[in-house]
């Protein structure tokens, strides 16, 4: 097979103020209020033509948003959202997303598919799971466990678990390299543990249970926004990546904010952060698995 590059972004979290009474109900009071309190501080939206211009530079086969492009999920978040991010999304065959918990912030962007109306084309089908075939014998399996919740714990439904492994297995002969697409991750890396405790998947250990069984594959994620690449424990054969967030502000130097870029070549895997730093971008290789993909 031909080497295939990817370029994985998460959690872009763009957002607006609204001081409107009619939608500051709920939950989206709290981000309000977070927003300024500092979030707004804190992910930078005057980065994100640097961070669309880099990613452009690079001209991957194939760009993955594992979520969260919005923070409070106002449709003039998603408006924003679609205007920032047009020049990597003019090909719906070359770009994949799935929502995050704050796509699906409150009941009413949820149930209005807010997500879904922005970002439609880019989507693997009306209603999860879906597969779709981004090239040969490559496969994005794209999950949603996101839910309109006073916390930011997700859950994934039973239904849609029992629909993905359908799908795997009416799909698996065609399929050599497979990648998850889920806002959640399954496990966190031990320093980053407690950080997704408190706004985890509730029944992550039926998901991985069933994940572990498939062989192996990439999960992109987001959610925790910290850049990784690790296998949990609970799924060995799973090379679990996270973007992190590439407009936030890494205030102690320990976390610099950016996106992946992910080469299959063959079997092998090489994963590459690309971060933005005070001097502009660094890159730096974050994982290399060679055969990761060969069937044992």
């Amino acid at each position: 097979m031909a080497a295939f590059r990817l370029v994985h972004l998460s959690d872009v979290h763009v957002w607006r103020f609204t001081f409107n009474p009619l939608r500051l109900l709920g939950k989206r009071a709290v981000g309000m209020a977070e927003l300024l309190l500092g979030r707004a501080d804190r992910f930078r939206l005057e980065r994100l033509p640097e961070v669309v211009s880099r990613v452009q530079s690079l001209r991957p086969d194939h760009i993955l948003i594992s979520g969260d492009l919005t923070t409070t999920a106002l449709s003039a978040e998603f408006a924003d959202a679609r205007q920032a991010l047009a020049p990597l999304l003019n090909d719906p065959d070359r770009a994949t997303l799935v929502p995050g918990n704050h796509d699906r912030y409150t009941p009413g962007a949820a149930g209005e598919r807010r997500f879904e109306r922005a970002f439609g084309p880019f989507l693997g089908g009306d209603r999860f799971p879906w597969l779709r075939f981004v090239a040969n014998r490559t496969a994005i399996l794209g999950l949603d466990p996101c839910r309109p919740a006073i916390t930011a714990r997700g859950r994934m439904p039973i239904a849609q678990l029992e629909a993905a492994r359908s799908l795997w297995e009416s799909n698996r002969e065609s399929i050599d390299r497979l990648i998850v697409a889920c806002h959640y991750p399954v496990e966190a890396p031990g320093e980053l543990r407690e950080e997704l405790y408190w706004k985890r998947l509730y029944n992550a250990g039926e998901l991985g249970e069933w994940l572990a069984t498939i062989g192996p594959h990439l999960f992109c994620c987001g959610h925790v926004h910290h850049a990784w690449a690790f296998s949990p424990v609970s799924v060995p054969n799973q090379l679990c990546l996270n973007a992190g967030a590439p407009l936030l502000v890494d205030r102690r130097g320990d976390n610099p904010p950016g996106f992946l870029e992910v080469t299959l070549d063959g079997s092998d895997v090489l994963v590459v952060h690309h971060a933005w730093t005070n001097d502009g971008w660094a890159t730096r290789p974050i994982e290399c698995r060679d055969g990761f993909y060969e069937v044992v």
